[in-house]
Formats: C-alpha cells, structure tokens, sequence
C-alpha cells in the first residue's frame, strides 16, 4: 500500500507537461492495480467470514479492472469496463450503508432497552 500511495503521489506529478499521454495512462493505472491487489492479498490472509470476503474482494477486484481502463484506448470496451467499475463501487457503497444503518439501528435499539 506505500507504494500505491508512492506511485498516487507521483501520478500527481504526471500532469506536468512533459510527461506523454501514455506515461500517464501507466501512471495511474499502477496505484489502482496495487492497492487492489494488496487489499486482496489482505483480505485472503486476514480470511474474514465467506460474505465479507467477497465483498472485499469485488472491491478488489474493481480496482484492478479501473487500472485495465486507464490502458484501454477509447472505445465500447472501456466505456463496458468503466460502467462495470462505477457499477461495482455504488454497489459497495450501498453495502457499506446497509452496515452503517444496521449497526446504528443495533445501538439505538440497545439503548432504548437500557433505560
């Protein structure tokens, strides 16, 4: 993940004008691709129960494929790839909230029966 963050901090920099279209096309991918695959890798070594996991690793996995996309050319396979990838991310999302509201929901439900 330091080195996502490293190659984050660098793409950053890519915007300078003398860095090519195509370096920065490989600039951006990187940081994606890794912080993917190291949030993967985490989660198979952390072995969260079997529901969690695959949730991680949709994450994961959206990651990586938003790296492929920045390599892509312009065209119906990026812009399927892309939706895919914004598709993927509410879909977290939305889980994340459902969690959220749960273990709200859970708290406020233990403190009425409290008093």
């Amino acid at each position: 993940m330091v080195i996502a963050l490293a190659f984050a901090g660098l793409l950053l920099l890519s915007n300078l004008p003398l860095i090519s279209d195509r370096m920065h096309a490989y600039l951006s991918s990187v940081p994606l691709a890794l912080a993917g695959i190291a949030y993967a890798a985490l989660q198979l070594r952390t072995r969260p129960p079997r529901g969690t996991l695959f949730k991680r690793l949709l994450l994961s996995a959206t990651f990586v494929a938003w790296a492929v996309d920045q390599l892509l050319p312009a065209g119906r396979l990026a812009t399927l790839i892309g939706d895919a990838v914004i598709a993927a991310y509410v879909l977290d999302l939305y889980w994340i909230t459902q969690e959220q509201a749960a273990a709200v929901n859970s708290t406020s439900d233990s403190g009425h029966r409290s008093t």
